[in-house]
């Protein structure tokens, strides 16, 4: 949001000084006549300039989309040389306009189109420069958006097979927390389907469902998992990426929990101001069998470059017996 005041306040600057530039090269027509009359110069100048900025909006968000991104050149070259022509008869009507002032406002026919040709060209230029930019952006945008929406893809199912492996055991054992856990998995799954679906989401949220998601799964614990979960810090008026941290919580209970030896998981969130960190670590009590266990580390990697690109700071720590990861990133706001 402060990005686009920061955008219409520069667009205003740049059109106050483009309106009034010639003033400024040219002082002698900001006198008025005897009768206090408006400068005929500075009329023309103030038409002339008007008009550019009215084309340049006109062919920004009409012309260029319209006719020149849809490859109908034809079309558009006509309805440029229209408009040049007919802001060319408007100036010729004008007998105040002059394209260099300055006394006895007299120039040759030639320097007076080639003025008007240089300026009008200068505009067209910039408003044809402007919009292509942007629609790199806008294409930019949108293949982030679809790599992001296929890297989501990938991380729902994924955490969907584990949850339901869990609730699937708990029946077995015909546990009296087997309902309890449908409940909660059905609260966390509405909260990724239905909520989790821009780019960005509340952080308070995204941690609900976080502590969610380690309810369910104490359900399954035993007493010889040592399970440390802690927030720290002030949560609110920040926003993160949806689903973000899971992938990491959940390989900590994946290849952290055992049912015979002691083990450890350690999962601590701390917000400053707008920084946040993130360490969840685990005793290793199984490894990778080829399961496929890195896909979701993998997609973090890819959301974290793709979303917070040079704000961010992911560590990997992994001995014969642990297995860590450390993030620190900043938030948005």
């Amino acid at each position: 949001m402060r990005s686009h005041y920061r955008q219409h306040i520069i667009e205003v600057i740049a059109w106050m000084a483009f309106l009034f530039f010639p003033l400024i090269l040219f002082p002698t027509v900001q006198s008025f006549s005897a009768d206090g009359a408006l400068n005929p110069a500075l009329k023309g100048i103030i038409i002339a300039h008007g008009s550019l900025i009215l084309f340049y909006y006109f062919n920004f968000y009409y012309a260029i989309p319209t006719f020149y991104f849809t490859k109908k050149t034809g079309i558009y070259s006509v309805l440029i040389f229209s408009f040049f022509i007919a802001l060319t008869l408007v100036l010729m009507s004008d007998p105040g306009f002059n394209p260099f002032p300055s006394p006895p406002f007299r120039y040759p026919v030639f320097t007076f189109f080639l003025s008007i040709f240089i300026r009008f060209l200068l505009v067209m230029l910039v408003s044809l420069g402007i919009a292509n930019i942007q629609r790199l952006k806008q294409i930019e945008q949108e293949k982030i958006q679809a790599e992001l929406s296929y890297l989501k893809s990938q991380i729902n199912p994924h955490f969907l097979f584990n949850t339901l492996n869990s609730i699937y055991s708990l029946t077995l054992k015909k546990s009296d927390a087997a309902p309890e856990s449908v409940t909660k998995l059905a609260a966390i799954m509405r909260y990724a389907i239905s909520e989790a679906t821009g780019n960005f989401v509340s952080l308070e949220k995204e941690i609900n469902y976080i502590t969610a998601y380690i309810d369910l799964e104490k359900l399954r614990l035993t007493s010889k998992v040592d399970l440390k979960y802690s927030i720290e810090g002030d949560l609110t008026g920040n926003e993160i990426a949806p689903l973000l941290f899971i992938p990491l919580i959940e390989n900590a209970f994946k290849f952290g929990v055992s049912t015979k030896d002691p083990s450890q998981i350690t999962i601590l969130v701390k917000v400053v101001d707008q920084k946040l960190s993130l360490l969840v670590s685990n005793k290793k009590m199984r490894t990778d069998n080829g399961s496929g266990t890195g896909i979701g580390l993998e997609n973090v990697k890819k959301r974290l470059d793709l979303l917070y690109a040079g704000k961010h700071d992911l560590k990997i720590s992994e001995s014969d017996s642990e297995f860590s990861v450390t993030l620190d990133l900043v938030l948005h706001d």
